[in-house]
């Protein structure tokens, strides 16, 4: 009778623990949501280039907001499996003729942003 008594005391306890210790052991996706973000596309980024360039180069933006439609949001999210998650952010302005003028966000821009285009 002891013996039940101490498998059933072990069994519980191993239940209650045995997901904590094989959470590590459960695969898990990888969740990429929102634009896929580039380095090497954002350095081919240059002052003065269409919006039609911009989305060429980096696809379409995330966001655009209806009262601004100069600033173009692209947002990219990242939750690897059992590690934290993380976003990345990239604003693009543009003038009133269309052409980039402005970035800022988590990506910095290359050396050669205000060259001049070919």
């Amino acid at each position: 009778m002891r013996w039940k008594n101490i498998a059933v005391v072990s069994l519980v306890l191993a239940s209650l623990t045995g997901c904590s210790l094989a959470n590590k052991l459960v695969y898990r996706i990888d969740i990429n949501q929102g634009n896929y973000i580039d380095q090497n596309a954002v350095e081919e980024l240059k002052f003065g280039m269409t919006k039609e360039q911009v989305k060429f180069l980096l696809g379409p933006p995330m966001l655009v907001e209806s009262g601004y439609p100069n600033t173009w949001y692209f947002v990219q999210y990242l939750k690897p499996g059992h590690d934290a998650p993380e976003q990345k952010e990239l604003i693009l302005s543009f003038d009133d003729s269309n052409q980039l003028v402005g970035m800022k966000g988590d990506y910095q821009p290359s050396t050669r942003f205000f060259e001049a285009i070919r």
